[in-house]
């Protein structure tokens, strides 16, 4: 920040300099050209008409003698009591009708300073530029004064220099006070980046704004959300984490035990069943295994909302394909009543969502039950319901069973507690509502959820 102000105010002050240059020298051209007409008036009214009144002209040319003499510096320092250092730099001269010279100064030379015309001309003599004015008097004698143009430059440059040193002085003292601003600035965002860049991975309380400039403290504001969001998730993780060792530490010691007693059977029926309750075990570590990754990734889509059309029906189909073994093996009767039902959503979530409401259903319905899906619209919401003629959840326990792990007693299934926690993440994704009560036609349970359309 200090060396871009710092340069860009280099470069202003030399756009400055420049056009004060510029104005300098139009100005200066303008009033040495009235100087010069008004010279060559003056030169006029005073030498004409006595140049007139000699009979004769001489061989050589009047020359008027200027000051000579070497001089430095400025202003006073070229004047003098009898003359200026300058008036090398001007001259004159005064030509007859017969293109002869009978005035001259001494700082002009003897050849025509200009040809013979009224007006001004730039023309260059011996290397050096003059800036000549002509002008013809009412005898006919032409009269021709003339300056150097350096005369001009110099004016220029001097006015350019007396706009543009002043602020060049004042550049390291701008740069110091820039540089002290900058400084106070941001003197509280380079304590907050330490801040950050010293904290502890686990430490995710949020930054104190206080301190912070006015234009900062959106960003500080936005650290602060990214910290919460953090937090929440970190400790999601870890309770997951948790939870998932915990819940897996059962099953795989029975898995173990199973594996020692088939190994170790003394006879082949012992060998049999300890293989048959191996499976068994080996399937619910599976199934628990795969709740727990469906759980984590019900999770972690957050809030996010998703951007693709979907049919629920045909989800609905899909699920039940899947889930027809289970029934099957159980006996037990599905009554599919779908009515065309389309929201926006993520397809693996509500995937998840059908799955382990019906799989719910269909594990905790006894041999021989009835279980109902059904799809509707509201106008506002889609709608799915899951009803069955299982023994159905007590009502004091039906918002605990939404809680990860919770296994209700005596509820006549071994399943890991995680179904309905993984619908209500995948509910809770899209912004619907989930709600357990009792099935008035089938005597069980029935799961009703609305999701919205425009999700």
């Amino acid at each position: 920040m200090l060396l871009m102000l710092l340069g860009t105010l280099g470069v202003v002050m030399s756009a400055a300099g420049w056009l004060s240059y510029r104005a300098g020298l139009q100005e200066a051209g303008e009033m040495f050209d009235a100087r010069l007409v008004q010279s060559t008036r003056v030169l006029v009214s005073l030498v004409d008409e006595p140049l007139s009144e000699l009979n004769a002209y001489p061989g050589e040319p009047i020359v008027l003698r200027g000051w000579h003499g070497e001089a430095q510096g400025v202003g006073e320092a070229l004047a003098f009591d009898d003359g200026h250092a300058y008036e090398n730099k001007l001259a004159f001269q005064v030509w007859d009708t017969k293109q002869r010279l009978l005035l001259r100064s001494d700082s002009a030379p003897t050849t025509p300073l200009a040809v013979a015309e009224p007006g001004f001309s730039d023309v260059v003599i011996e290397g050096a530029r003059w800036r000549t004015f002509t002008l013809r008097s009412s005898n006919g004698r032409w009269f021709q004064s003339a300056e150097l143009a350096d005369i001009r430059q110099e004016l220029a440059t001097d006015i350019a220099g007396g706009t543009l040193l002043p602020l060049l002085l004042a550049l390291p003292l701008m740069a110091l006070v820039i540089w002290w601003s900058v400084a106070l600035a941001t003197r509280s965002l380079r304590g907050l980046s330490m801040e950050i860049g010293q904290r502890h991975p686990e430490r995710l309380v949020p930054l104190d704004p206080a301190d912070v400039p006015r234009e900062a403290q959106g960003l500080v504001s936005a650290i602060n959300g990214l910290l919460q969001r953090l937090d929440v998730a970190l400790a999601r993780e870890r309770n997951f984490v948790a939870d998932a060792a915990h819940e897996l530490r059962t099953p795989i010691s029975a898995l173990k035990v199973h594996a020692d007693n088939a190994r170790h059977a003394i006879d082949e029926q012992d060998r049999v069943q300890s293989q048959e309750l191996l499976g068994i075990s080996i399937e619910r570590v599976e199934r628990l295994a795969s709740q727990l990754l469906s759980l984590s990734r019900a999770e972690s889509l957050g809030g996010a909302r998703a951007h693709s059309r979907l049919d629920l029906d045909a989800l609905v189909r899909t699920e039940m394909e899947e889930l027809r073994p289970l029934a099957e093996r159980k006996n037990q009767e599905i009554q599919l009543t779908l009515e065309g039902a389309q929201l926006w959503g993520d397809e693996f979530a509500l995937g998840l969502l059908v799955r382990n409401l019906i799989e719910n259903a269909l594990r905790y319905t006894p041999a021989g039950g009835v279980i109902e899906v059904r799809t509707s619209s509201t106008g506002t919401h889609a709608v799915l319901t899951v009803e069955d003629s299982g023994p159905g959840i007590p009502e004091d326990e039906r918002e605990r069973v939404f809680d990860r792990f919770y296994r209700r007693l005596g509820g006549g299934s071994d399943g890991s507690g995680l179904g309905l926690a993984i619908a209500a993440e995948a509910v809770t994704a899209h912004g619907g509502r989930i709600h357990l009560g009792g099935a008035a036609r089938l005597g069980g349970l029935v799961a009703r959820v609305e999701l919205p359309l425009d999700t």
